[in-house]
């Protein structure tokens, strides 16, 4: 595949050595697309972190540990900016990619060079990786799914139309999108993915690109737990495209 463009996939990770991360990692390594380059990146975690990235013997492995915790969204930027490849994607440290993942995505991308990014379906996991629900995701594009997703997030009732998870990019789309808001607890992927709708053009793979794990550590449960708003942050967001 050297004649293949170079992929960069981002994983933030924190405190995830004992759950999840293993298995993260070697989902991208056993990819069946291999010209890539993977960036995780250690939000200051305290457990064995260091040592089970470092564990992996593969030169495409490529590990940096912030010296003070900055949160997912400054760890994802932080990654982004340092990515080289053509084309960059992301993976939370306790999901998992499908085998063939990266290069669906690639090859698509390759022979419809109109196109700033793709996206597809989810497939929800459990604990032990057995499967749940599946997502699937919209074949609308356009002015349509971003006024869903605008009219969606004002009255607070979400529907992923476009899973943000499963988007591979160019990289100079990533950089015209901007970065992720580090200053919202909440929603940043949002934010982001309502900026990439409006300036992109994109289209659906019909398959599922992202295995989603839900269990009782997650972020989603954890901000639900700290008792995060929100609502609240949904209309901050609403707010500012409201002139588009």
């Amino acid at each position: 595949m050297s004649n293949l463009p170079l992929i960069s996939v981002v994983t933030p990770t924190f405190n995830r050595a004992n759950n999840y991360l293993r298995a993260a990692i070697e989902s991208v390594l056993t990819q069946t697309y291999n010209n890539i380059e993977y960036i995780v990146v250690d939000d200051a975690s305290v457990d064995n972190t260091e040592k089970l990235v470092r564990s992996f013997n593969d030169k495409r492995l490529i590990y940096y540990k912030n010296e003070h915790n900055r949160g997912e969204y400054w760890s994802t930027n932080f990654g982004m900016n340092l990515a080289k490849g053509k084309y960059v994607t992301w993976l939370h440290s306790d999901d998992l990619l499908p085998l063939n993942s990266l290069e669906l995505r690639t090859r698509y991308l390759e022979n419809n060079d109109l196109f700033d990014f793709v996206h597809g379906d989810i497939q929800k996991i459990d604990e032990r990786g057995m499967a749940l629900e599946k997502l699937k995701a919209t074949d609308d594009t356009g002015v349509s799914v971003w006024k869903q997703y605008f009219n969606k997030l004002k009255s607070g009732k979400m529907a992923y139309l476009v899973h943000h998870t499963t988007i591979m990019m160019k990289k100079d789309f990533f950089k015209q999108v901007g970065l992720l808001d580090c200053d919202l607890p909440f929603a940043g992927d949002i934010d982001w993915l309502i900026r990439a709708l409006q300036k992109g053009k994109y289209r659906r793979i019909a398959a599922v690109l992202y295995l989603y794990r839900e269990h009782q550590l997650s972020r989603r449960r954890l901000d639900i737990k700290h008792s995060v708003d929100k609502e609240k942050i949904r209309k901050i967001i609403a707010l500012r495209y409201a002139d588009l």
